[in-house]
């Protein structure tokens, strides 16, 4: 009898016990694509090219931290590939809610854009972002083109 009340005690906690265990956040592929990027205006300044871009967090999640960066591809005998240099956006904030919307700018000097495996006309967009809460289990990373509408 005492042998069978301790199965029975450890079955219960084992139950409780996950039963009650958090549910691990995994983020989706339609999750990160819920944040958009759209291009308001491109304009060709003496000394560079600015860009005001609206970052729209359409996902159901608070866009905890982000940081928004654009650069351009390099050329290869392949195609192309990522370039390391990029600049990073400025407006930018902490806790966008979803369906919220906020402007941001970057400037990219012509200062070393003169390089011709440079691909200038298409300048990538890359965002690396946390859902509700800053923890490498909410960390996203997305990188698409910024498209002229």
């Amino acid at each position: 009898m005492k042998i069978k009340s301790i199965i029975v005690y450890i079955f219960i906690s084992i139950s409780l016990f996950t039963g009650c265990a958090k549910d691990e956040f995994v983020a989706t592929l339609n999750d990160i694509q819920s944040i958009k990027i759209e291009l308001i205006e491109k304009v060709e300044l003496k000394d560079g090219v600015s860009y005001s871009i609206k970052l729209i967090n359409e996902s159901e999640f608070n866009l905890k931290q982000n940081n928004v960066y654009l650069s351009y591809p390099i050329k290869t005998e392949r195609g192309s590939s990522g370039n390391e240099f990029k600049v990073e956006a400025t407006g930018n904030r902490t806790n966008i809610e979803p369906n919220e919307q906020i402007i941001l700018n970057l400037f990219t000097p012509f200062e070393g854009m003169s390089d011709p495996n440079l691909l200038i006309e298409t300048p990538y967009i890359e965002i690396n972002g946390y859902f509700d809460e800053v923890d490498d289990k909410n960390l996203f990373t997305s990188i698409f083109p910024l498209k002229e509408e």
